[in-house]
């Protein structure tokens, strides 16, 4: 079995503890050690040099806190900045190609729902149109069997929430009320897209704001960066995410680097 030289190991040794192996790949690479030696470093590699020679990072396994399982991270934008004039079909299979995953349509209407998208189509009743419950009341007996739980005027709902208060979207996002009234975007606004903001002005169209530690709830300005959806997509796919800032910060510039190229490459191709 092929041995690696003695400087790469002692590095290895002093540096595997409190490191994931995403974490120690990433920081391996920038060490010049694949062109000084000629090697390659990728995560299975990685991973296993350290069982052969007994490293062990002691890190906790998991997804860093306000880490969503379920959808990848810049999902709701990406969905915002194509929803106008589209159907759920469309949107659902747009998801589904860009981010690789299966999105179908009633998890595209739901999410929809959840995070008040509006696509701009009037699906509302036209003049003429006739509810399908039209004419049909209440039996004696379901009205009894509903009247304790009906919802009567000036009652206030057991989850109000009062202006200045903060909950959270169903994908970990920290959000505050900012008024009573209006549509849930309306009513509500994001945190961290008001930190940012705060700072640095208005989000231009097509960027995102991204949390470097992978923490929903960590909103503080030097937790934030400014990403499109091009870059957020090759952080997703290339796992360039961390839950350690400074390794995110050059996960981030890694994936601009690859955007870019991969833009350069087209050009020529096209021209």
């Amino acid at each position: 079995m092929w041995k690696w030289p003695v400087e790469v190991v002692d590095w290895m040794r002093e540096n595997t503890a409190g490191r994931t192996t995403k974490e120690l790949t990433i920081l391996i690479n920038q060490q010049g050690y694949d062109r000084k030696y000629g090697m390659v470093f990728t995560e299975s590699i990685v991973k296993g040099a350290k069982s052969r020679y007994g490293f062990k990072s002691g890190t906790p396994t998991g997804n860093p806190k306000g880490y969503s399982a379920k959808y990848p991270e810049g999902m709701e934008e990406y969905i915002r900045s194509i929803a106008e004039g589209k159907e759920a079909g469309e949107i659902a299979k747009a998801v589904s190609e860009h981010f690789g995953i299966e999105f179908s349509v009633s998890q595209c209407r739901a999410y929809k729902k959840n995070h008040d998208i509006v696509s701009g189509l009037d699906c509302r009743f036209k003049e003429g149109d006739e509810p399908a419950n039209k004419g049909k009341k209440m039996s004696p007996e379901q009205y009894e069997k509903c009247k304790a739980t009906m919802f009567h005027k000036g009652n206030v709902p057991a989850n109000h929430m009062e202006v200045g208060e903060y909950t959270h979207t169903t994908d970990g996002y920290l959000i505050r009320k900012v008024q009573e009234q209006g549509t849930q975007r309306e009513r509500f606004e994001f945190v961290h897209r008001k930190v940012w903001e705060e700072h640095n002005g208005p989000i231009p169209e097509g960027k995102m704001v991204s949390f470097l530690d992978g923490d929903k709830d960590n909103c503080d300005i030097d937790n934030l960066v400014l990403i499109d959806n091009k870059e957020n997509l090759e952080l997703n796919r290339s796992n360039l995410r961390f839950s350690n800032a400074e390794f995110t910060k050059a996960g981030v510039a890694i994936a601009k680097v690859k955007v870019a190229a991969r833009q350069r490459i087209g050009k020529k191709v096209r021209n």
